[in-house]
């Protein structure tokens, strides 16, 4: 256990849970300056209008959605309204400013070496932040990324449902999800280990597998620390690429069939994102 760091593991119990499944996990941010409610909605006015997302805060759980943004005004005000606005306020990439740069460098500085060994090492950190009005859901859906979510106010009950032992069912629900289809969420749902999180306590999040989320009566706050691997990396750009091949009536390889495929792949889809980034607004 890592006890005299902000995010406290069980070194072992992570080990073997990495890329696998979810363990819960704790910290020592919940006093923090940076996350007080006052000091959120100051960022929130920083981020560039792409990094902050306001939806309804009570959508159905099952469904994987287009993300619609349902706010006005400053974002300062969504947030300092969220107790009685019904909203789902997501803050991203908050390293872009400096000071909320250094907090997620020193949680995953800490990280990093559980890290290091395993599918090519931690890469590309990036921090988020949820503030959501009481009773508010996630809906299903999977992240690319590795992550921790911390909990900082409020309560919170993260499903999620890692297929272990039926890799089968979790690449078909992955391809389904990309592909933009329905996944099989009461599949999910029979299989899923629910954590409850609350003040103090995190759950660490692996790549790839499903989750959702249910925030109790309360204000929920929650701090997020994504971080790919150079595996996970590889992965997105392979899942990324299978999909586009299909929706051209190309049956693609999978993800771990022949390495030098996926890497051509992941080659193309990176180099596309990153033009993509450099085109003007």
């Amino acid at each position: 256990m890592l006890t005299d760091s902000l995010v406290h593991i069980d070194a072992e119990q992570f080990a073997d849970a990495f890329a696998r499944r979810s363990i819960l996990v704790q910290h020592s941010l919940v006093d923090h300056p940076l996350f007080r409610l006052e000091a959120i909605a100051e960022l929130a006015d920083r981020l560039p209008p792409q990094s902050v997302r306001r939806e309804r805060g009570q959508l159905p759980i099952g469904d994987a959605h287009v993300y619609l943004d349902v706010g006005e005004g400053p974002p300062s005000a969504t947030v300092l309204d969220v107790e009685h606005n019904g909203f789902r306020i997501s803050l991203r990439d908050i390293q872009q400013v400096p000071a909320y740069a250094e907090i997620v460098n020193e949680c995953l500085d800490q990280v990093e070496p559980l890290v290091a060994a395993r599918e090519g090492g931690m890469r590309l950190r990036s921090g988020y932040l949820f503030i959501s009005a009481p009773a508010s859901t996630t809906p299903m859906h999977f992240d690319a990324e590795h992550s921790f979510l911390l909990q900082l106010r409020g309560g919170k009950h993260v499903s999620v449902a890692a297929f272990e032992g039926d890799p089968a069912t979790l690449r078909r629900e992955v391809e389904h999800y990309t592909d933009g289809k329905p996944c099989d969420f009461e599949t999910m749902q029979a299989v899923a280990e629910t954590f409850t999180i609350t003040p103090g306590r995190g759950v660490y999040l692996p790549s790839y597998v499903p989750h959702w989320v249910e925030t109790e009566a309360g204000v929920s706050m929650s701090f997020s620390i994504p971080f790919y691997t150079r595996f996970s990396q590889r992965a997105e750009g392979v899942y990324r690429v299978n999909s586009w091949l299909r929706r051209a009536r190309v049956s693609p390889r999978p993800l771990g069939e022949l390495e030098p495929v996926d890497a051509s792949k992941a080659a193309l889809f990176h180099s596309l994102r990153t033009a993509r980034q450099k085109l003007p607004v």
